[in-house]
């Protein structure tokens, strides 16, 4: 007894002696969320009658997620150099408790978070050395990882570390009795109806703390089917449970929509010809006349069109994107001069015909118009040969 009593002194003590007064994890977000009262040279300009005020300025949070990382602040720059800021803070394996930290309108009810990984830095801020403790969920035990090395390590040495940034997940003891409750259910009890559930949501289920309800858009469609290019795939997608298992699930979680039959929508199939065909359509006759622009020896003009809306419409026609690009948008490499628009120096752009700019323009519409016009060399005149000379000069005599 008297040496257990002597390790927790040590371990409670010792670090005060070294690092001064104990900061803790929730004197820092207090001083993260503490108001600021603006006054003075910050005061704030009212946006309804536009006077500067006096204020308070302070932040909530409006739902906290899942895994809640902190980053303590163990670097300060000055503009001639950098120092590591090495006071202990002290923070708590289990049990944070953010709750003093929600906004009132919150819909949140689960605030608690148990430790899940812990990084720190060894060294100066010039030059150091990371570690991490991480705790291991089947046998809740610790471990430091050092580069190569693994070592499992007591929760005081967790405890004691020089933290700069702080992994938690939300504990919620409800949500895993639900999945023992569910685990103890019969699978094989026979069902008539058998149900497809997103894998995605499961995995949620039984990892989060809140899931949320289930979602199976992942894997359908607007229409309620699947859509034509996860059709492969749906397979991977998706889970099928027996009834009794998918009635605890939505009692308990709701939304849905509820699958028993996975079937491609006809819909979406039907728009995936109409947009491949219209892909086709708008390639090849891009490609028929860039080709006869390209025959002409000297063409008297041409049009220019900027290269980031054409890539973006060259990944649509060529299937890279699902989506076409909006209208067409010279704006960034426009510039008008005396009403006159002309093509900014340097613009990222390229040179199209002016078959295929009113082509495009039909489709996406757009704009502006920006034409280029190569010189034209002045035509000198052939010089005549002398019997022409002697007749011009006879007949003016």
């Amino acid at each position: 007894f008297f040496v257990e009593y002597f390790k927790r002194f040590v371990v409670s003590c010792v670090p005060s002696w070294f690092w001064g007064p104990t900061v803790t994890l929730q004197d820092c977000l207090a001083a993260f969320f503490a108001r600021d009262e603006l006054k003075g040279d910050n005061m704030y300009s009212c946006e309804k009658c536009k006077k500067l005020r006096n204020g308070v300025k302070f932040c909530k949070v409006q739902r906290f997620p899942e895994i809640l990382c902190i980053h303590l602040k163990r670097f300060r720059h000055e503009l001639m150099f950098s120092t590591k800021i090495g006071t202990h803070v002290s923070f708590p394996l289990e049990g944070l408790d953010l709750q003093p930290f929600l906004a009132k309108d919150s819909p949140a009810q689960i605030v608690t978070y148990n430790l899940l990984s812990v990084i720190c830095h060894h060294g100066t801020a010039s030059n150091g050395h990371y570690i991490a403790y991480c705790r291991n969920n089947l046998n809740n035990q610790w471990y430091e990882f050092d580069d190569q090395s693994v070592t499992e390590v007591p929760e005081s040495v967790v405890q004691n570390a020089e933290a700069y940034v702080l992994f938690y997940r939300k504990s919620n003891e409800e949500a895993k009795k639900e999945r023992q409750r569910l685990s103890s259910l019969n699978v094989m009890e026979p069902s008539l109806l058998q149900f497809y559930i997103s894998r995605q949501w499961l995995n949620k289920f039984r990892t989060f703390a809140e899931p949320g309800p289930i979602s199976n858009n992942d894997f359908l469609c607007v229409h309620g089917g699947v859509p034509p290019r996860k059709a492969t795939s749906v397979e991977d997608l998706v889970i099928m449970l027996p009834q009794n298992i998918w009635d605890s699930l939505y009692s308990r979680y709701g939304g849905g929509p509820a699958v028993n039959h996975l079937y491609v929508c006809h819909t979406c199939q039907m728009e995936t010809e109409k947009i491949e065909k219209r892909r086709k359509t708008e390639l090849e006759m891009f490609i028929r006349l860039n080709k006869a622009f390209q025959e002409e020896e000297s063409p008297s003009i041409f049009y220019c069109i900027s290269m980031q809306w054409f890539r973006e419409w060259e990944g649509f026609v060529k299937g890279k994107d699902s989506d076409p690009p909006g209208p067409i948008d010279n704006t960034k490499i426009a510039v008008n001069k005396c009403g006159t628009v002309l093509l900014k120096q340097g613009a990222d752009s390229g040179q199209i015909s002016e078959e295929t700019w009113y082509f495009l323009q039909s489709i996406y519409g757009g704009g502006p118009e920006i034409i280029l016009r190569p010189p034209v060399p002045p035509i000198e005149p052939e010089p005549l040969e002398t019997e022409d000379k002697i007749e011009l000069e006879t007949h003016s005599l």
